[in-house]
């Protein structure tokens, strides 16, 4: 059970990862000629509720301190970033946030994800051709 946790954790992050670069696309349209942001808004809650199972998938799976610890910074994150378009009336300054911290998902989601597409810990590299 342990094995499979820890790859949901890698998995549901690099789908996050994935999903927020769909997000740029997506806001762009909305920014150049889309009827609205629903589809942005839609999939932003989506991945928000998916990086649940990074959480879960970190105290299950690898159990390890900074592997918790982690996923809870990148859930924290990941609600911050979610929370700021609503503050674009009072604050726009604040709100300005939002883009910036899809980049710190965007990059947190990519390095938690990233062990489940590299080469295994004590693999040896591969021999170059002669």
């Amino acid at each position: 059970m342990r094995t499979g946790a820890t790859a949901v954790y890698h998995w549901a992050a690099l789908l996050i990862a994935a999903g927020a670069v769909v997000q740029f696309l997506l806001a762009g349209a909305g920014a150049f000629g889309a009827e609205s942001f629903d589809a942005h808004v839609s999939l932003g809650w989506i991945l928000h509720t998916a990086a649940v199972l990074v959480v879960i998938g970190a105290i299950v799976g690898p159990r390890t301190r900074r592997a918790i610890v982690l996923a809870v910074v990148f859930f924290v994150v990941f609600t911050i970033q979610v929370m700021l378009p609503g503050a674009q009336d009072d604050s726009p300054w604040v709100a300005a946030f939002h883009p910036v911290l899809a980049l710190a998902v965007l990059g947190l989601a990519s390095h938690i994800g990233m062990p489940a597409i590299s080469r295994p810990r004590g693999a040896s590299a591969p021999r170059p051709a002669r």
